[in-house]
């Protein structure tokens, strides 16, 4: 098995990507929770609010 080498920069620059990609992913979980949670409440009326809302706190804290 071959081990391709690669420089400390590029691995940081990897690192740096993972740890952005799990950063997200835990802030999907928790609008996610969130959501949820509003909806366990009955703070929305109908799926379409809750799916609205969810997509706004995506972009909100997404992007």
């Amino acid at each position: 098995m071959q081990f391709k080498k690669i420089s400390s920069t590029e691995a940081e620059h990897t690192a740096k990507a993972v740890e952005q990609e799990n950063e997200r992913a835990s802030y999907e979980a928790l609008i996610d929770y969130v959501v949820q949670n509003a909806r366990d409440a009955q703070m929305f009326r109908t799926g379409e609010s809750v799916e609205a809302a969810r997509q706004h706190l995506c972009q909100t804290i997404l992007n």
